[in-house]
């Protein structure tokens, strides 16, 4: 491995701005069944209708079984987190739906919505299923905050994609796992060349199966895979994931008060993933 690895970059600079993707489907079943634009608009129109019910009148005055979408976001992602960038993703990314009482998230391929994903839903047979998608599961979301950072994260999930976009760090997103065995014939893949690609692993042998899948697909790219045991130094539960970790860290960074600097939050999340950089870098030339 070369000698010459540059060290990893501020990500905390600001990023410039990058348009968006142009739109494309990877197969037929891809193509949308649903007019997505529409459903984004309703689901955003749902989630309105309660934000005004929670901001303008008292608890005591909420209709019966009301739910509040500002609660189930911070039950998703800390609070902390969502300062100071959470008015620009919600706005665009966020929804409601009424059917499955769950905060919706919607993802762009250019302007257009190229697939819906609802936190908690129920199938056909009643079970419940986390993150049903309408529209296209191959879609890899990604953008590039800062184009001079040679880093880019890759995350398992549509809590990491909206982390991404609050933390502001170069990222790509998969949906499943399988989808890192599939990028070869995958149009929605990002090109990426000459980049460090640090993969943030959830605490499972499939996850942690992607790396090598990730490195196959981008030869001209060094590929490693963050490992949060390692990184926190201790015993993880399976299936932790960098959502888990980036609430923990808010959490302990806000310790008793009832608020966090969010500066601090993030600042202090990718202190941990930059010394992680190091130690990944430091010890493969």
């Amino acid at each position: 491995m070369s000698n010459h690895l540059p060290p990893p970059v501020d990500l905390t600079q600001p990023p410039p701005a990058r348009p968006e993707p142009d739109q494309h489907y990877t197969s037929k079943e891809d193509k949308p069944k649903y007019n997505l634009d529409a459903m984004h608009e309703s689901f955003k129109a749902a989630k309105e209708k309660l934000d005004h019910i929670a901001c303008t009148k008292p608890v005591s005055d909420w209709p019966a079984g009301f739910i509040n979408p500002t609660t189930l976001l911070y039950e998703l992602i800390d609070r902390d987190i969502w300062r100071p960038n959470g008015s620009r993703v919600i706005r665009k990314h966020i929804g409601y739906s009424e059917k499955y009482q769950s905060l919706t998230v919607s993802l762009f391929d250019g302007d257009k919505v190229a697939a819906i994903c609802i936190r908690n839903a129920i199938d056909r047979d009643g079970n419940p299923v986390k993150w049903k998608t309408y529209g296209s599961k191959r879609l890899i979301p990604h953008r590039i905050f800062d184009a001079d950072d040679p880093t880019i994260f890759v995350g398992y999930g549509i809590g990491e994609f909206l982390l991404f976009e609050l933390l502001e760090l170069n990222y790509m997103v998969l949906q499943s796992d399988s989808i890192a065995h599939t990028l070869f014939n995958n149009p929605c893949a990002p090109r990426l060349e000459d980049r460090y690609i640090f993969a943030l692993l959830d605490n499972d042998r499939s996850c942690k199966a992607t790396v090598e899948q990730l490195q196959r697909h981008y030869r001209s790219c060094k590929v490693y895979g963050i490992d949060f045991e390692h990184v926190l130094d201790k015993e993880l539960p399976k299936g932790y994931d960098f959502r888990d970790f980036c609430n923990e860290i808010a959490k302990e960074v806000r310790g008793k008060n009832y608020l966090a600097d969010p500066q601090l939050v993030k600042n202090t999340i990718v202190d941990y993933l930059a010394n992680e950089i190091k130690l990944l870098i430091g010890g493969k030339r």
